[in-house]
């Protein structure tokens, strides 16, 4: 017997649809998933014990193959114009996801010459065997982060408006947006907590008080243990990613002049005439 269906077409109850990914939300999802799997080839390397399982490590890897490959094939769907900047965004991307599966191929290596649990808690030799291997593997995917990043610029200005998401932010100015992608480039380390934390960064600067609004406002979590230690021998530090709500906003200021530093967006000073014709002399 079946139930004849409601006139209305009113559902019964509020039904959370899943929204599938924009394109260029699925690549800030997969450079975090970089930063994710180069930290735990760090922890791998440098890391105290327990160290991360070495099988996982190179299960990461070959799923990160398969999401990039899965990434470009998104990217040659969308009505893409034919330009330079995009072109070589896309070729970017297969090149990281070739270095990716050679990656996979040294972890696979590294698999039959591991040692034995409990036989050694020293680290790696990172000039033989499983060390080297391991080794070899970070280098190859070293760059992702930046490299996905960098990508998705040319990318996110291009994109019909349907492939783009339409999440805003009330709060999002030039120094979240700043922060923001330098968590998604993968740059963001924390120790401590409360009064005592510590933002680690790379050339740009996060302060203390900024990743803690960004957390108030479910756009960074924190992953506790998950970076390699700031010094030999020490603890693992918090690694901050962005979560679903920061990626999706991250994603629709990506290329916003509206939030560009003032210095970046100002005018641009011409040279005199005089001064271009000196330098053309010169070529």
């Amino acid at each position: 017997m079946t139930t004849s269906p409601d006139p209305d077409h009113t559902p019964l109850f509020d039904v959370d649809v899943p929204v599938a990914p924009t394109p260029v939300e699925r690549l800030l999802a997969l450079a975090g998933l970089y930063t994710q799997h180069n930290d735990r080839l760090d922890l791998l390397l440098f890391g105290p014990s327990p160290r991360p399982d070495p099988d996982a490590c190179a299960a990461s890897a070959h799923r990160l193959d398969r999401e990039t490959l899965a990434c470009i094939t998104a990217l040659r769907r969308q009505p893409l114009p034919a330009i330079e900047p995009v072109k070589n965004a896309v070729v970017r991307l297969k090149q990281l996801a070739y270095l990716t599966g050679g990656a996979t191929r040294y972890l696979t290596a590294a698999q039959h010459v591991r040692p034995l649990d409990d036989a050694d808690h020293t680290h790696p030799d990172l000039r033989r065997g499983f060390g080297q291997y391991v080794r070899l593997a970070r280098e190859l995917t070293a760059l992702a982060p930046l490299t996905i990043i960098e990508s998705a610029y040319p990318i996110a200005g291009r994109l019909p408006s349907r492939a783009r998401s339409t999440t805003t932010i009330p709060t999002m100015d030039a120094d979240r947006r700043t922060a923001l992608l330098e968590i998604a480039r993968g740059h963001i380390a924390v120790t401590g907590h409360d009064e005592h934390q510590r933002v680690h960064g790379h050339t740009v600067a996060v302060d203390t008080e900024m990743l803690r609004h960004l957390e108030a406002e479910g756009l960074v979590t924190r992953e506790p243990a998950s970076a390699p230690p700031f010094f030999p021998g020490g603890p693992p530090r918090d690694r901050a990613r962005l979560t679903t709500l920061g990626t999706r906003a991250l994603s629709t200021v990506l290329v916003s002049p509206h939030y560009i530093s003032g210095q970046a967006s100002g005018p641009v000073p011409v040279p005199a005439p005089g001064a271009v014709i000196s330098a053309r002399a010169h070529r």
